[in-house]
């Protein structure tokens, strides 16, 4: 049974709310969950309130919203509370996560300062085409966490040293990743969309030559990040 929200981040509740259900069993996986209306009466917030609690959820693959149908669990209770094993590797792998991209806050901005200093033709056009290709991909295949663009900028950078590094970081992020049978924040439409809008301005800044904007936007990008996967641990872990 839902109860009354209050607070700042009414979706959020929601969403929490709606989780527990489904680890309690109250709706089960195939199972359509209440109508928007019946949930704005359970829970006391407004239609906007209740869509933007749905629409995170199916980002976040629990579950699936029909047009003109209504809304059904796509996981089962296992998926939002793993046994004991899987979740003490989900927390090695969140351990791991955060800690290299911790290291990359400190050295990617600098790096793509650097580059914005020091791109040839070459290296722009083959950032530009990595872009060019994530645009066009299809959402949710499967693809390497090694992340093309940011290598690129790391070889316009110019250091052999950093670029190696900073592979290795991306290897360590990839490690571990199966044992998440929801899709990572990376693979979820709206995040998506953000990181590569995030990819686009970073670039055009070293395009520029404006090194500030350049480790601005790379910060930004890095922090955003880190935000978005703490939220999705803490909520789906």
């Amino acid at each position: 049974m839902l109860k009354k929200v209050t607070g700042t981040t009414l979706y959020e509740q929601v969403m929490d709310q709606i989780r527990d259900g489904i680890v309690q069993g109250v709706y089960k996986k195939g199972e359509m969950l209440p109508s928007e209306k019946e949930l704005m009466q359970m829970t006391g917030v407004s239609r906007i309130t209740v869509r933007e609690a749905l629409r995170a959820l199916a980002e976040a693959g629990v579950i699936e919203t029909r047009q003109g149908k209504g809304s059904f669990v796509l996981a089962d209770r296992d998926s939002l509370s793993p046994d004991l094993a899987t979740a003490e590797k989900q927390t090695e792998y969140f351990q791991q996560f955060l800690a290299s991209t911790e290291a990359r806050l400190l050295l990617e901005p600098e790096l793509a300062r650097q580059a914005a200093k020091k791109a040839t033709p070459e290296d722009l056009a083959r950032m530009e085409a990595v872009l060019r290709r994530k645009q066009n991909r299809i959402l949710g295949e499967q693809e390497s966490f090694f992340d093309d663009f940011h290598q690129a900028i790391a070889r316009a950078a110019g250091n052999p040293l950093l670029t190696e590094f900073l592979e290795h970081l991306f290897v360590q992020e990839q490690e571990g990743r199966s044992a998440f049978s929801l899709p990572l924040p990376d693979k979820q439409k709206r995040t998506s969309t953000i990181l590569s809008d995030h990819h686009r301005k970073i670039f055009e800044a070293i395009r520029a030559g404006n090194g500030e904007f350049a480790y601005f936007y790379m910060k930004e990008h890095t922090l955003y990040l880190l935000s978005v996967y703490r939220e999705y641990f803490q909520r789906f872990c």
